[in-house]
């Protein structure tokens, strides 16, 4: 490669580094199933290789979708006070052991700090203590890996105790959204993570329940009525965060305490929304799909094939940059990538 196309390579990849040396990526895929998925960290990669690894990790930029400068320099800004780019990808994150290990590890700093807060919100609005074991923040991370874990060995998991994760996910959700919209939380930061990261857990887990909920009973419960009882009340979980209450909440934390400019705040909010928007429309699609196909295991090959479809996505843009003998500088932004979109 001439040393030109290497400079103009890394022109053009300026406005995707951060003071951290930190690759931001915006890659959307045939289904949507990559929203977004940010800081690929570079840090690692030894000072005297840095630049060559950057300029062959380029190519993974889906060109077609590359947000403008303007744009990126406003999300990067929104970057700054939120760990926006797990929450974009928090579906991915948290529908793999792998991924789900990113999120788990930041999720578990927060726990002893976010029980607090839910104990604190029980006594404020005077409930007993004898529920709060049911709503364990750290208990429900656990029990999330636990499930992920059976899937990644093929083991099933019970229907009893995958719409007990379900409902409890479903609670500390909403204990979460009453904390950030009672102001209990010192830290808001956390709590708005914390809130759309479970949104992320829960809509993962729903979608999973769903499936194995209509193929243990669909030929009992005929056409109608197919899903569980309590499906409609899990539902209102997005209506409640796309509500003009909490989206007006979300608006004032940005502007008071994130201090975020008129641009920043809409960035914010309007990101945040459009991924409430889409992970109720992925438990809807795949309630159709469930229906269309009648059978998990053709479901489940479908989702292989997607899948699939993805990694080629990614290895090809690596490839095609790097060719078959990549350094092991390269290797690992490329290992990095694929397990921050849940893939690895």
């Amino acid at each position: 490669m001439s040393e030109a196309i290497l400079v103009d390579a890394l022109e053009q990849l300026k406005p995707f580094l951060n003071d951290n040396k930190v690759l931001e990526i915006v890659v959307r895929g045939k289904n949507k199933r990559i929203a977004a998925f940010q800081k690929v960290l570079l840090n690692d990669i030894p000072q005297v290789q840095e630049k060559a690894a950057i300029e062959k990790a380029v190519n993974l930029l889906n060109r077609n979708t590359l947000l403008n400068e303007r744009n990126l320099k406003l999300v990067s800004e929104v970057a700054k006070i939120q760990k926006i780019g797990l929450l974009l990808n928090g579906l991915n994150l948290c529908a793999t052991c792998a991924g789900f290990a990113i999120m788990y590890e930041k999720l578990d700093k927060m726990s002893a700090e976010i029980g607090q807060q839910i104990y604190q919100l029980h006594n404020t609005v005077k409930q007993g203590n004898d529920v709060q074991s049911g709503y364990e923040f750290n208990k429900v991370l656990a029990d999330h890996t636990d499930m992920l874990d059976c899937r990644k060995k093929k083991q099933p998991y019970p229907e009893g105790k995958m719409r007990e994760l379900v409902d409890r996910e479903y609670n500390v959700l909403m204990l979460l959204i009453d904390i950030f919209q009672k102001d209990i939380a010192a830290d808001k930061e956390k709590v708005v993570f914390s809130i759309f990261s479970m949104l992320s857990m829960f809509t993962v887990a729903l979608r999973y329940f769903d499936e194995l909920y209509y193929t243990n009973n669909h030929e009992v419960l005929g056409n109608e009525n197919v899903w569980h009882s309590s499906h409609n009340k899990w539902m209102g979980a997005y209506s409640t965060l796309l509500s003009q209450p909490f989206v007006e909440k979300l608006q004032d934390y940005a502007v008071f305490d994130a201090k975020l400019n008129t641009l920043g705040v809409d960035a914010y909010y309007i990101s945040l929304m459009d991924q409430v928007v889409e992970q109720k429309e992925e438990v809807e699609d795949n309630q159709e799909l469930i229906i269309s196909l009648g059978d998990s295991t053709l479901l489940e090959a479908l989702r292989d094939m997607t899948d699939m479809d993805i990694k080629k996505t990614i290895s090809d843009a690596f490839s095609e940059a790097c060719g078959d003998n990549s350094s092991p500088e390269v290797k690992k932004v490329y290992e990095d990538a694929m397990k921050q979109v849940g893939m690895a």
